[in-house]
């Protein structure tokens, strides 16, 4: 008889780092980057496509349910990507199914880079370009490679916008609860504070933005943004968010 092999820490590690850049309905043993995983980690497909299935069993961002299956391990693991969410950047491999028509965006892209022009770099700046294209496949995938407001579906166009900033805090740079999807225009003007959401994803508007920059950033499906399929963001994150916009107006 066969025996048995539990799964590590490190696969478990590498199978959530696969589950937040891969959309629910694609867990199945034919998926691209599914079969890839599986033959780093000596595993079949299905036994990777079900690992996935239980990590989402755990994800309360989720409407629908994987199956409730989930090892000791597994909520461990997940617990602890929740508190800090840059532990597991490390146990992430590029996606060959990411949609990605930005040469800047992806892993695979900015690891070639990196051997060829960044060997000089130090560490830290590899790290952080790294966890930038991380988030990015993130969020892109939770909004379906959609903008927020606009729904603009060029992904050249699209950014993975901070609500609090990279430089601001380093516990949440990964969190996926801190990310929106947002056009350029819109994710410029989200940064520097001169649009936010209210407590109802409604877009707010600073009083001093200009008529005609108004007229541009009011060009949108809907005055509330699309929510994503998973990991909709803090209310928490967003108050902050406001808090800036309402300081720099006032100061």
């Amino acid at each position: 008889m066969t025996m048995r092999r539990h799964w590590t820490d490190a696969e478990v590690r590498k199978a959530l780092t696969l589950y937040l850049r891969l959309e629910f309905g694609k867990f199945h043993s034919r998926q691209p980057d599914i079969i890839a995983l599986a033959r780093e980690i000596g595993r079949t497909p299905s036994a990777v496509a079900l690992k996935l299935a239980n990590l989402a069993a755990l994800d309360d961002s989720l409407p629908q349910k994987g199956m409730q299956n989930a090892s000791a391990l597994d909520r461990k693991i997940w617990e602890e990507f929740l508190r800090t969410p840059d532990t597991i950047l490390d146990h992430a491999a590029p996606l060959t199914s990411f949609q990605n028509d930005d040469p800047v965006a992806g892993f695979a892209e900015r690891q070639a880079r990196f051997e060829q022009h960044h060997q000089q770099e130090p560490t830290a700046l590899v790290r952080q370009r790294r966890g930038q294209a991380f988030f990015r496949e993130m969020i892109l995938t939770s909004y379906k490679y959609r903008c927020a407001l606009s729904g603009i579906e060029d992904q050249r166009l699209l950014t993975a916008s901070h609500i609090v900033g990279w430089a601001e805090d380093h516990s949440v740079r990964l969190n996926p609860q801190n990310g929106i999807c947002l056009n350029a225009l819109h994710d410029r003007a989200f940064d520097r504070h001169l649009i936010s959401f209210d407590e109802d994803y409604r877009l707010i508007i600073a009083q001093d933005v200009p008529s005609e920059a108004r007229k541009s950033l009011e060009r949108i499906d809907s005055p509330r943004f699309a929510l994503p399929s998973r990991f909709l963001p803090s209310q928490s994150f967003l108050e902050r968010h406001r808090r800036k916009l309402h300081a720099r107006q006032q100061a």
